[in-house]
């Protein structure tokens, strides 16, 4: 008889087969998923090391490789996360400048080779493996848009040696050098250098039919040879965007978000309906923090309506309050009820969520290179308060899910705006997400507000958050208590079974189930429409464990 040792090994390389064959996932497979961002170098070392100093100012490398990341995936997975992004993956170019070295990974200089300081190639594909065999997704953040090189003050127009750069080799690969002088002018975006006079990046000419088949080229061997299911395009802005459609074709349609740093909602629009499928939603972004750092309830409560009607697919974009390139909300306020309301918003609103390392420890870094914090000295903490609720809002969004894959085919509607109150409604009617949301601080007093669109009358409903229990009124108003400033989360409560929130059993149950009470199938899940094969065989796979 075999082990159960052997029996897990056996499931575990079954399923890494199965996903990995069908890596290169599609919008829809992506849409359900939450990815956790990584900075490689910052996250964790091979060594284990929760003390080893980072001094985030002097911008060097600190540590963190993916043989450490494989280490620290129940870290991640603690929190519900199905995803991991990581730092682009190619060789950087060498050296120090007075603001730091290449430890972002954002100034390429061999694409054809690793960045060693990260680790190996055996190392890397035993990433891919470990995240697969726990049926989680694969990103790899990539650069597409430039190359990068040392100049330390001298002209980069004359002072740049491309026959260094692998394999863009000599300036025709290269729109000719142009200093940015207006960051919001397309034209000039799309061309000229995203550098400075120190590390210049070399601004690729994407429009060249040569310079798309070797990035295209480079990417399907990435893909293929690390069964990567996913890419995050850096820079998208500053890629012309016919490349944008051309990269993502020639990559059979994997999924892609692709950076535009733009607050226009019509700008997103035009990309996604132009270029490229997904886009993290910066309008939003900015929304976010006009309304809990400023108390701005207003631009967010439009900004939901005019997502909905403007953008053609809202859910595939991707949905964000921190990122390696922007303050974090902590350093706006050391509040704690700011950062739960943040990431209450930030989890449950339209699109794929994805949490920048660190959030969940509420570091509070200010700007680059700050906010690029080592996760390690925070000890890895899973009693932090952000790490549990997080964990929380993952639980309802994939047990809404789980109830009818519908949940990602409708969009957020804004229900309530007061003056420091907001509320959102996502999903179908009679199981949908309510979040009531404030911008009020943890020393605020108790209130109670009316909600007048929410529930049909009658409903119970569970506040998940704090596993409270509400009943909808006559009249359909559902009366919510506000207190120290405390975001509100409700789900009807005759359908949090199978849920794993406020003493209910974790499990994957149908809609049907849940409607007539039925028991659980003698493997203690149910497969349905709304949940992946992968996902399917690594419930039987857990269920196997528990009863061996």
């Amino acid at each position: 008889m075999m082990s159960r040792c052997t029996i897990r090994s056996l499931v575990g390389l079954f399923i890494t087969g199965l996903i990995a064959s069908a890596s290169a996932a599609s919008t829809a497979d992506w849409k359900p998923r939450s990815v956790y961002q990584t900075m490689t170098d910052r996250f964790a070392r091979t060594d284990g090391s929760t003390t080893a100093p980072c001094n985030t100012t002097a911008g060097l490398y600190c540590g963190g490789t993916w043989r450490g990341t494989i280490d620290k995936l129940d870290y991640i997975q603690g929190m519900g996360f199905d995803a991991v992004m990581i730092s682009p993956i190619m060789e950087n170019i060498h050296g120090r400048v007075k603001y730091g070295e290449a430890y972002h990974g954002y100034w390429p200089l061999n694409f054809n080779n690793l960045n060693s300081h990260f680790g190996t190639h055996q190392d890397l594909l035993d990433l891919s493996a470990a995240l697969h065999s726990r049926g989680m997704y694969f990103m790899l953040d990539t650069v597409i848009n430039n190359m990068a090189y040392i100049t330390n003050g001298s002209d980069p127009a004359t002072h740049i040696d491309y026959s260094t750069l692998t394999p863009f080799n000599n300036a025709d690969y290269y729109h000719p050098y142009c200093n940015m002088s207006d960051w919001n002018d397309m034209k000039i975006a799309q061309k000229c250098n995203t550098g400075d006079e120190i590390v210049p990046l070399p601004d690729l000419f994407t429009e060249h039919e040569d310079v798309q088949q070797l990035l295209i080229k480079w990417a399907k061997n990435a893909i293929k040879t690390y069964s990567i299911d996913g890419l995050r395009i850096d820079a998208a802005k500053h890629v012309n965007p016919g490349f944008l459609k051309a990269f993502s074709q020639g990559l059979d349609d994997i999924f892609m978000t692709g950076e535009v740093l733009e607050g226009a909602v019509s700008i997103m629009a035009d990309y996604q309906e132009n270029y490229i499928a997904s886009l993290p939603n910066y309008p939003i972004y900015f929304q976010i923090l006009e309304a809990f750092t400023m108390g701005n309830t207003s631009l967010l409560a439009k900004g939901v309506e005019e997502m909905r009607m403007s953008i053609p697919d809202v859910n595939a974009m991707t949905s964000f309050s921190e990122n390696h390139d922007k303050p974090r909300i902590a350093s706006n306020s050391k509040d704690m009820a700011m950062a739960k309301n943040v990431l209450v918003f930030t989890m449950l609103f339209d699109g794929i969520p994805m949490i920048y390392q660190g959030q969940e420890q509420h570091l509070a870094g200010n700007s680059v290179p700050k906010n690029r914090e080592a996760i390690w000295l925070t000890k890895y903490d899973t009693d932090a308060e952000l790490y549990k609720l997080i964990a929380k809002l993952n639980r309802i969004r994939n047990h809404a899910a789980l109830l009818g894959k519908d949940y990602f085919e409708d969009s957020t509607h804004t229900i309530y705006q007061g003056g420091s109150e907001l509320g959102f409604t996502k999903g179908v009617q009679g199981r949908q997400v309510v979040m009531v949301l404030s911008t009020q601080s943890s020393k605020s007093t108790a209130y109670t507000i009316d909600l007048t669109v929410s529930y049909n009358a009658g409903t119970p409903v569970t506040d998940v958050l704090a596993c409270k229990n509400y009943t909808v009124d006559s009249v359909g108003t559902l009366r919510v208590p506000m207190d120290k400033g405390e975001p509100r989360v409700f789900f009807p409560t005759d359908y949090l079974d199978g849920s794993g929130l406020c003493g209910h059993a974790a499990a994957n149950i149908s809609l049907a189930q849940l409607k007539t009470h039925s028991d659980l199938t003698s493997a203690g899940i149910q497969y349905t429409s709304g949940t992946s094969l992968a996902t399917f065989l690594l419930a039987v796979a857990t269920s196997i464990f528990v009863t061996l």
